[in-house]
């Protein structure tokens, strides 16, 4: 996962800001939203050169309840208690309370990454004809007449593809 922004330059920012820039003149400079660079202040103010420094493992759902806990008892608010606990945005953490509310601790457990695998199509072993049911004929004749037909279809697209292409290429 990479950031807009490198950690050295989210540094630099923020130890302008707290140097006396304020951060609408360093959004302007930089193009940066002004709460960003504030974010990133907070969070430097806190944690000093072990700001930004990547997560070194995988926030479990215990965690994240331990993290939201940590807010309501201190009363802090999502931005604080995000910039307290080292992240790179509040969005992270305010993702992790709008689950909580959702679904309870169970929106807490880290969610798979990535598109879900392929349903793997159920084998069918096919019985010789002789040993097959009238129903279970019936319904394969059915299975290859749709394969067949979605076939056909393909192959008159394609085809139709290829006349355009060599209407166009006839023109040109």
């Amino acid at each position: 996962f990479m950031s807009k922004y490198n950690r050295e330059f989210k540094c630099l920012v923020a130890r302008q800001c707290l140097n006396g820039l304020s951060s609408e003149m360093l959004a302007k400079q930089c193009s940066i939203s002004s709460r960003q660079i504030r974010y990133w202040t907070q969070v430097f103010a806190i944690h000093g050169n072990r700001s930004f420094l990547p997560a070194t493992q995988t926030a479990t759902g215990r965690s994240k309840f331990a993290a939201l806990q940590l807010m309501w008892t201190n009363g802090w608010s999502v931005t604080h208690t995000s910039a307290v606990l080292n992240l790179s945005s509040p969005g992270i953490f305010a993702t992790w309370l709008k689950r909580y509310n959702e679904q309870g601790i169970k929106g807490l457990e880290p969610q798979p990454k990535g598109r879900p695998s392929m349903k793997q199509q159920p084998q069918t072993t096919t019985k010789p004809d002789s040993e097959m049911t009238l129903e279970e004929l019936r319904e394969e004749l059915a299975y290859l007449r749709a394969e067949n037909a979605v076939l056909k279809k393909l192959e008159e697209l394609e085809q139709k593809k290829t006349r355009r292409t060599k209407k166009k290429r006839s023109s040109l």
